[in-house]
């Protein structure tokens, strides 16, 4: 059985490359110097970059392609709008903008996993296409890429994605079948009412104290109307409304997200948000605007794809390098339009150490990233290819 497993000087060389994308990181969609450093190392092995028309990021192609078979692995490249606090020798250069999220051993993963593919293309009769993909942190980098019209011309039978996890240890990966990670909306509610002076608040309708009502009533839609075992999360992060301690104020305005990972409470949140609040507004004399807008669904893993990705992770890992992840993340992530359209799944790859740093939540402006976590997420991605090749 064929393995395929980076050498020593592929490790240093790949810790080198990421190294080198993390001094100097790029925001969404404008990922130009990444994007021809990733183009470079490609080049220089011999892959072939497709012609899709992207202007960040890049998807290239490896195997013969003389039968239909085809396999997609996807890795995305942008960082972050934080200033980094890791101390690191190889920090960001960039003022404020940071890879905290770590697609810089994303990207490195699947550069890797590349070239291991790519010593063995002879005996790839099919092709496996390479998706480097820009703009992941502003949730529709993924729809630039569908946009291209690259999966209705090769019709790949999966795609596997992978994320940096701080939650188990370097040279592990974490697998989960079904909602992986969730859907993520935005919500935007405008409370009217009608202004005027604070000593006289009868004579004004108080848009602030219909907000207070409504920010306690909000909640009681995920502890009251969703079933206890399932999961939601609505937040309000931004209120803004007055300008002055002594004027009601007309209006205020809330601002938040909605988290979910079954399409059936999603939209029973969005239902009740938009019958209950203005409804509340109303019994105090206002007036209230929902306006939800749907941002990516939740990540559901295929199952056959996990095992999959879990029968390649014990092949060059080892069984116990192999972690069944017991619950779904309430964080987001646009691979999921990927899985809207072919089957797929993202696993991810331990990045935590003895580092107390390593052991950050990921956007935290000081985490650190255990750089074992590159070959592991390379060796995977290559291998679970490779073993779905062999398949007859």
């Amino acid at each position: 059985m064929k393995k395929f497993i980076l050498t020593d000087t592929e490790i240093k060389e790949a810790v080198a490359f990421r190294r080198e994308c993390h001094q100097y990181p790029e925001l969404g969609y404008e990922e130009t110097e990444t994007t021809e450093k990733i183009r470079r190392k490609l080049q220089e092995w011999g892959i072939p970059i497709l012609d899709t028309g992207l202007k960040t990021g890049l998807v290239a192609s490896i195997g013969q392609g003389k039968e239909p078979q085809c396999i997609a692995l996807r890795a995305d490249i942008d960082a972050l709008p934080i200033q980094e606090a890791s101390g690191l020798p190889f920090a960001s250069k960039k003022a404020g903008i940071a890879h905290c999220c770590g697609h810089d051993l994303h990207m490195t993963a699947l550069l890797y996993a590349a070239k291991l593919l790519k010593k063995a293309e002879n005996d790839i009769t099919g092709r496996v296409l390479l998706i480097f993909q820009p703009a992941e942190e502003k949730l529709n980098g993924s729809k630039s890429v569908i946009d291209t019209g690259i999966f209705e011309k090769y019709h790949p039978q999966f795609i596997i994605g992978l994320h940096t996890w701080p939650e188990i240890p370097g040279g592990t990966i974490g697998i989960r079948k079904g909602p992986s990670m969730a859907a993520s909306d935005s919500l935007k509610v405008t409370v009217h009412g009608k202004g005027g002076h604070g000593a006289h608040p009868h004579k004004s309708i108080d848009p602030i104290c219909i907000t207070g009502y409504i920010l306690t009533a909000l909640q009681t839609i995920v502890s009251r109307n969703i079933a206890p075992l399932d999961s939601g999360v609505i937040t309000i992060g931004k209120i803004t409304g007055g300008t002055a301690p002594n004027v009601i104020p007309d209006k205020v305005v809330l601002e938040g997200t909605v988290r979910s990972l079954d399409p059936s409470v999603r939209t029973l949140i969005q239902n009740r948000l938009e019958t209950l609040l203005p409804s509340i507004a109303e019994g105090f004399g206002g007036t209230c605007e929902v306006e939800y807008q749907k941002g990516n669904p939740p990540v559901i893993n295929d199952a056959n794809v996990v095992d999959r990705i879990a029968q390649a992770g014990k092949e060059v890992l080892g069984e116990d390098h192999v972690i069944e992840l017991e619950k779904a993340s309430m964080g987001s992530e646009d691979f999921a339009d990927y899985l809207e359209i072919l089957p797929g799944a993202l696993f991810r790859i331990g990045t935590c150490n003895a580092d107390e740093k390593s052991h950050r939540p990921l956007h935290n402006s000081g985490i650190v990233f255990d750089e074992k976590g590159i070959a592991t997420g390379a060796q995977v991605l290559a291998q679970t290819v490779w073993d779905a090749f062999q398949e007859k």
